[in-house]
This record gives structure tokens, C-alpha cells and sequence, in this order.
């Protein structure tokens, strides 16, 4: 799982801010402040949905350091990068499974709003890696999952090669499997923790 999402755009940072403003607003996210970093740091806008938070300390108070409500929008060249926090980090910390599912829902609804402001187009995925071992059954379920809806994969068997496995490790922080690598265009990728159907769907396009 990655801990941000940033997206790189052709525009200037004045302008991916004001389209950042623009599509919060229509999409009901409250623009609760903004800070300009210094030396060219960029400017950090804090945002969120009041109904976000609300549900998210409802179950622990102590979760409210963990809600990622800044987005960063840095100048870089003749454009710039914008980008905020993952919301499903939470889940992942803290195990709150009553809230996972809105968690992946703003976690979606943020990376829309990145995109837009970006004026970029969804990331597309360009391949996909499975680390598994020859014992485990959640990856052996996935397996079946992929094959059965057509998905082409590199299936990467980490108890026999130790060098995959090390690189798993250094990239994701994971010992156990299946972890999922989706690649997408411009040398991005998504990490997935286990065998979750939903996110696999979610990031490959698969419908039921």
C-alpha cells in the first residue's frame, strides 16, 4: 500500500490549485486552510469532509493525527506535482474495520480530485506482479482470480528466489504474501496487502 498518491501536471501550481479549489467545492469538501512553504516548498491546503472525520474519531479520537486532509501542490519546472496522503492508512494502523469501506471510498474520491486538479487522466495500469509462495492458499486463490478473469501477470515465487523476496520487502515492508504489484504508465505503482478483490477490481478495471 503506498502512503501517498501524487500525480505530475503540465500546468503551473497557481492554476492546479484553483482547479483544486474548484472540484472541492463542487464535490462538497470543505477548503479548511492553506499554507505557501518555505523556500519553495510549495503550498499545503487542508480539506475534508466534515463527515469524514466525524465518522473516523467516532471511533477513536485518537485516529485524528492519521486523517490525511493536506494536499501538497509543489512548482516544479514549467509544472507541477500535487498530491496527498492515502485515507486506507488509517485502516491499516489503527485495524478499524467499521470504517474501511468509507476509507476506500475517500481514499478514491481524493485520488479524483488529484487527477482533476492535475488535469491528468487516471493512471492506466501497464502490468501486474503477484509475490507468492508455493504454501500459501490466499495466493493461490488470487492466482485463480486473474487467470479466471483474464488478467496477465508475473507470477513471482518469493520462498524460492531470495532475491524477490528481498525486493518485496524493501519495496512494500511485507514478510508474508500474496502481495499484489500493480505498474502503471510513467513508472508509478500500487502496492495490495493480501488477496482484496475489491481494491484488484478497483485498480485493474475488473467488473463482476
Amino acid at each position: 500500500m503506498n502512503i501517498a498518491y501524487f500525480r505530475n501536471s503540465t500546468l503551473a501550481a497557481g492554476e492546479v490549485m484553483e482547479r483544486l479549489k474548484k472540484e472541492a467545492t463542487a464535490k462538497g469538501i470543505t477548503i479548511i486552510g492553506e499554507t505557501i512553504l518555505p523556500q519553495d516548498g510549495g503550498t499545503m491546503i487542508t480539506l475534508c469532509k466534515p463527515e469524514w472525520v466525524q465518522k473516523i474519531i467516532a471511533q477513536d479520537k485518537k485516529l485524528i493525527g492519521l486523517i490525511p486532509c493536506s494536499v501538497l501542490v509543489h512548482q516544479e519546472g514549467e509544472g507541477s506535482a500535487i498530491g496527498i496522503g492515502n485515507p486506507q492508512l488509517v485502516g491499516s494502523v489503527a485495524h478499524v474495520h467499521e470504517i474501511e469501506d468509507m476509507l476506500a471510498d475517500m481514499d478514491k474520491e481524493l485520488r479524483v480530485l488529484v487527477d482533476v486538479a492535475a488535469d491528468a487522466a487516471p493512471l492506466k495500469p501497464t502490468g501486474v506482479k503477484l509475490y507468492s509462495t508455493a504454501t500459501c492458499p490466499y495466493c493461490k486463490m488470487e492466482k485463480s482470480y486473474l487467470e479466471e478473469k483474464k488478467v496477465a501477470f508475473d507470477l513471482v515465487m518469493v520462498d524460492a528466489d531470495q532475491q524477490a523476496a528481498e525486493e518485496m520487502v524493501r519495496k512494500t515492508g511485507q514478510m508474508g504474501v500474496p502481495v499484489t504489484e500493480i505498474q502503471f504508465e510513467g513508472g508509478e505503482s500500487e502496492f495490495i496487502v493480501g488477496f482484496d478483490k475489491a481494491h484488484l477490481n478497483e485498480l485493474l478495471g475488473i467488473t463482476e
